[in-house]
């Protein structure tokens, strides 16, 4: 065997590793079918989805949001079946079935034998499958899907703490990835503790030297022989960078594992040339390894990670967040888990995931406060990639648990930790929302000094205080960083020993359709009486956004104030199905960043100023308004110590004091058709940045762009092409004030899923959207055939617009796919 790990095709055993993807073709009923596991139960009535699934986007975002969520969701068994098959010369192999996640149950059949069943609905899980697979004929495999509320656990007739609707919005199905793998009887295992009990291989850093781009790089890798034979095993590993290039190898290990026994190997070398994870360069690794006897081949692994050092201090003038030795103030947004989009619900191509990403990133934020549930595998391979810190929870609501309860949560917690301990930008494990006792909380701890001791990463839970009603000083010391929730629960007891972040700050909603008072055709935000926000966009992206912030910002640690925080997270980053305060009025809650289809709002580009590190401005709301319009002109401006507001080239205003640090307002600006200007300036006078924005004429036309993967539309059942329609005027200018309904046709191999307008109930999958602000998206899906797909847009008095994506062929091979989804 080389150095590398490598060996020639002669020294590989037959049974090599292959995973395969089972998300295409599956059939779906959204009914509780007696004898649906049968292998000769006629199916062929069903419909045929691919996964990501939920039966949960047609009826979410759809009626008036109330405080627990939507409620008339469907929440019941349902059925999906797939046929696959295994080549012949498979045979003894192990099979494992794994799936990422689901909203809440499944019980899992193959060829009519019940297999076995998860139901905490949290961590991604699996299915050993090898006494019951067939290797060279057709396999059925029957799921039943449950999402029905308050399940109780089947052990223990206990239903878990955080099957709840307002605090994860429930979408059922298959909305995540379903991989087969079929490993040879001796073979590195997988992260997968429900239901297998195994742990996978573990890898992380020591001794890391920041500037001398080096650290030793260790790997603990748990190996099962299920053959009836002990043998002498070893294994090796190989870093490999970005592009494929050998970054360092880890030198075997070797031991003798006795037939029917697991063994976890420890291998380690000290690596040089690295470049080292953080959020401004996410540098991410694979590290490949090889498990051989002799110079025989006999399993190989792959973990995709990242490398990195960090530190959780406390103290006012030296504490906080300190990622590969440099303190880094963390900035972001809290959102929930499921992180669902109007229309496609829970059930998102990963492409769309890593847009997500992208917008966060560009908005300068470096910090996702997943929020009571663990976020799923792509989300979290969306963090990796866009170096986002991550907070990543288990399973709970807002109050400790006790009991069956409380087992269920630590149960929860140890196999998020298992699975999700190579991510390097999860920096910290939060045990509850809430306070804990420090009898749990030490539980907690003592889980991670289990599962993940050395990946440099802090546990705690939100809402702990010196206080004695939050836990008192015993559970603090139990805790490596604490967060906060609207400023509450803050303690310098606490400051002094960890870091305190705080975890969601701002509950204000406002919609994105809506500029500000002087802006047709709402002139303000008209709402009901059971409407407990009555803000336009402007001033949530105004006032609300600073003043919110600052109260953080103004705290932060090593910054002025009583230097109190190391990070603050604002609720949340897009609009969501969860529990909202806009009752009667709106279909989702309204606290995003982004409206629920990712459409930037203007608090989206005041964000993006209050986080960035560089010399940034932004003029809040556009320039299109009503002859005769006097009105302040907000300009959010970051990292400059003046700003000239300019109306048609002329100086109407100046500002040298903001509120908040950030807000500028200037009073009383008198509308004229033409250009509204800001440029900031530094002390000296020199500009720094500028921002412009033009008045622009009546509607003309509509506008279509298309987004799609960026390895291009997939014929597969289950990716979409978003397609944004604009109305524009007779210079291609969006017009601002624009809010008229769209009618769409699609021809070609799709469906047509709609938009989303959250003032107006049932606007989701429908023929027609309104644009909001001139703009709105519309989503549409492949099916099984490739081909042209045009999207034609038109209103009365418009010029109607087209535009045309192409889907490719995805082929499967006795129902299987190779590689699965990345």
């Amino acid at each position: 065997m080389s150095a590398g790990g490598k060996a020639s095709a002669a020294q590989v055993e037959a049974t090599e590793r292959q995973k395969f993807s089972l998300n295409l073709d599956w059939r779906f009923i959204k009914s509780n079918v007696v004898g649906a596991e049968r292998i000769a139960f006629d199916d062929s009535g069903w419909a045929v989805v691919s996964a990501p699934h939920t039966y949960n986007d047609v009826d979410s975002f759809d009626n008036w949001i109330g405080s627990s969520g939507e409620s008339s969701v469907a929440m019941q068994p349902t059925w999906y079946r797939k046929r696959f098959q295994l080549p012949a010369e498979q045979s003894g192999h192990k099979v494992i079935l794994e799936l990422e996640g689901i909203r809440q149950a499944a019980t899992v059949h193959l060829n009519g034998v019940l297999i076995g069943s998860y139901e905490a609905g949290v961590t991604p899980f699996g299915f050993d499958l090898t006494d019951e697979v067939l290797f060279g004929a057709d396999n059925v495999l029957a799921i039943c899907a449950d999402n029905t509320k308050w399940r109780p656990e089947s052990a223990t007739a206990m239903p878990f703490q955080w099957d709840t609707r307002d605090f994860n919005p429930t979408f059922g199905g298959l909305t995540r990835n379903v991989i087969l793998h079929v490993v040879p009887k001796t073979h590195f295992t997988l992260p997968l503790f429900s239901n297998l009990g195994t742990t996978g291989t573990y890898v992380y850093p020591s001794a890391v030297n920041v500037s001398g781009h080096t650290a030793t790089i260790n790997a603990e890798a748990q190996i099962s022989n299920e053959e009836d034979r002990s043998r002498t095993l070893s294994v090796t590993a190989e870093v490999l960078d970005e592009q494929g290039a050998s970054a360092g190898t880890l030198p075997a290990s070797t031991v003798t594992l006795a037939a029917g026994t697991s063994h976890v190997f420890k291998v380690g070398s000290r690596i040089s040339g690295l470049n080292f994870w953080s959020p401004s360069y996410p540098a991410l690794y694979t590290v490949r390894l090889t498990l051989a006897e002799g110079t025989t081949v006999v399993d190989t692994y792959t973990v995709r990670t990242g490398f990195r050092k960090a530190e959780f201090r406390g103290g006012a003038s030296t504490g906080g967040v300190y990622i590969n030795d440099k303190q880094i103030f963390l900035t972001g947004y809290a959102q929930r888990a499921t992180n669902e989009w109007a229309v496609l619900g829970d059930a998102v191509p990963e492409w769309l995931r890593d847009h997500d990403g992208r917008l966060i990133r560009e908005s300068n934020a470096n910090l996702i406060r997943w929020m009571h549930l663990a976020a799923q595998p792509a989300n979290i391979r969306m963090t990796d990639r866009y170096g986002l810190v991550s907070v990543q929870p288990a399973g709970d609501k807002e109050a400790d648990a006790t009991g069956v309860q409380w087992d269920q949560r630590l149960a929860a917690m140890r196999d998020v930790m298992i699975y999700f301990r190579n991510s390097p930008s999860i920096l910290f494990w939060e045990s509850g929302n809430n306070w804990l006792s420090a009898d749990h909380q030490q539980q907690m701890r003592a889980l991670k000094q289990t599962w993940d001791p050395s990946g440099m990463r802090a546990i705690g839970s939100r809402a702990t205080s010196d206080n004695s009603a939050y836990g008192g000083t015993a559970a603090v010391d139990q805790c490596e960083y604490i967060g906060t929730m609207l400023n509450r629960h803050y303690s310098d007891y606490a400051r002094d020993r960890m870091p305190l972040i705080e975890s969601e700050f701002t509950r204000d909603e406002a919609p994105r359709r809506v500029w500000d008072t002087a802006s047709p055709p709402d002139f303000g935000y008209v709402t009901g009486p059971d409407v407990t926000y009555h803000w336009t966009s402007e001033d949530f992206a105004a006032t609300v956004a600073a003043s919110t912030r600052y109260e953080f910002w103004s705290q932060r640690i090593q910054g002025p104030g009583n230097r109190r925080y190391s990070g603050a997270a604002a609720l949340t980053w897009a609009d969501s199905n969860q529990h909202g305060r806009q009752y009667n009025w709106e279909t989702c809650r309204l606290s995003g960043r982004v409206d629920a289809v990712r459409i930037p709002k203007e608090t989206y580009y005041t964000h993006r100023v209050m986080q960035s590190p560089t010399p940034d401005l932004h003029i809040v709301g556009h320039w299109t308004y009503p002859s005769g319009t006097v009105k302040p002109v907000y300009v959010m401006a970051a990292g400059v110590s003046r700003v000239d507001l300019l109306v048609n080239g002329r100086t109407v205003g100046t500002s040298t004091s903001p509120q908040y640090d950030f807000l500028h307002t200037f009073t009383d600006v008198a509308w004229q058709s033409g250009t509204i200007t800001a440029v900031g300036y530094d002390s000296a006078g020199t500009e720094l940045t500028r921002a412009q924005k033009q008045t622009t004429g009546t509607p003309a036309a509509l506008r279509l762009t298309a987004h799609v993967s960026p390895d291009g539309l997939k014929a597969d059942g289950t990716d979409v092409a978003m397609i944004d329609v604009e109305a524009v005027d007779s210079a291609g200018r969006r017009v601002p004030t624009d809010q008229t309904r769209v009618d769409f046709t699609v021809t070609g191999p799709a469906k047509l899923l709609g938009g989303h307008n959250p003032g107006v109930p049932y606007s989701v999958f429908q023929s027609y959207v309104s644009t909001e602000a001139g703009i709105n998206r519309i989503f549409v899906r492949t099916t099984r055939t490739a081909g042209a797909i045009t999207v034609r847009a038109t209103r009365s008095g418009l010029a109607a617009a087209a535009v045309t994506v192409t889907s490719t062929p995805v082929v499967t091979t006795g129902g299987l796919t190779e590689p699965p989804p990345s």
